[in-house]
């Protein structure tokens, strides 16, 4: 692994983006402003274009006007260098995979990839310039979310389609594996110095799980929190505070009013060192994954959004649960 990551056929270096759709545009973009606390950088009749205080590219969400139920158009990866998209796009036709060049608001050159795991991802190496919003102290909103840090998305084949990301330059951090098989039902990818980039978790889908913004401290997070009780959409509060396991993190889940997942966390703790193995948690230790913190209520392990046009495949609803 540590060879295909320091070595890739094109340079990923970290999450960029994720495009969802809802239906109402208004409401949506006033919840990631006023609970998340991010940015607007750009909207139109169809689309707003959101960041976190700490980034000055262009857009790390983007909300599309959709009359069709909820879904995920794509996550979006950050390339080194413009010619990665180039190096990208023989890699994945010599595979036999679907690609084409799209445009997009404050991007430069996207590659989209339609994979053949059926996980919508696209590529891209520039993005117009933001000023930073860290400076901003007299206005702060919301959890003042800083970055996007990484998106989840549930699979029914985890090891294979693991597989075919570590084979693009990813590094596995930590792996879920059942007990007696040894199976991974969950697995931790990173291309930046931290545990997740993308993770991927067992069940019925593609489909996207959440993304997850990082904010600077406890008092943002309950703050975020403080927020959704006060505009009346506290139920939205679906999971946390509590800490996982795997990548040491702090967490609170909420519920967007269009159904999608938003995960802020605290600053995850770091991977640098090339000699570091893959950690490996067993799913028969639950107290190790989840060590303090409220169990997960069912909507959090069975619900997530579809992928735009793409089929759910069989399997259980649940995440980290094999067929």
């Amino acid at each position: 692994m540590t060879n295909v990551y320091c070595n890739p056929p094109f340079r990923i270096t970290r999450t960029s983006h994720v495009c969802v759709t809802t239906g109402d545009l208004e409401t949506s973009s006033a919840f990631y402003q006023d609970i998340a606390g991010l940015k607007i950088s750009y909207q139109d009749d169809d689309a707003v274009y959101l960041r976190g205080v700490e980034e000055v590219c262009h857009h790390s969400l983007v909300l599309r006007k959709s009359d069709q139920p909820a879904s995920c158009d794509a996550i979006g990866f950050r390339v080194l260098h413009d010619s990665d998209l180039d190096a990208a796009e023989r890699y994945f036709k010599d595979l036999g995979e679907n690609v084409e060049w799209i445009s997009r608001p404050g991007q430069g050159r996207t590659l989209a990839v339609n994979h053949s795991s059926n996980v919508r991802f696209e590529l891209v190496a520039e993005m117009e310039m933001r000023p930073r919003g860290l400076d901003e102290y007299q206005s702060p909103r919301g959890g003042r979310a800083l970055r996007l840090d990484h998106v989840q998305v549930v699979v029914p084949d985890v090891g294979p389609v693991g597989d075919k990301f570590i084979d693009m330059g990813f590094r596995a951090s930590e792996a879920i594996v059942e007990p007696d098989s040894q199976k991974r039902i969950g697995l931790f990818l990173h291309r930046k110095n931290n545990p997740h980039d993308l993770v991927l978790a067992m069940g019925a889908g593609p489909r996207l799980h959440h993304f997850a913004y990082v904010v600077s401290d406890l008092q943002m997070l309950f703050r975020a929190c403080d927020i959704a009780g006060t505009m009346g959409v506290g139920n939205e509060v679906e999971r946390g505070p509590g800490r996982h396991g795997p990548g040491n993190g702090t967490f609170v889940y909420f519920r967007d009013p269009s159904g999608h997942r938003l995960e802020l966390i605290l600053p995850p703790m770091q991977y640098m060192d090339m000699e570091e193995q893959t950690r490996i948690w067993s799913a028969g230790e639950k107290h190790m994954i989840v060590p303090w913190g409220a169990p997960a209520p069912q909507r959090w392990r069975e619900e997530a959004t579809h992928f735009t046009d793409v089929p759910l495949s069989d399997g259980a609803l649940a995440r980290w649960t094999s067929r």
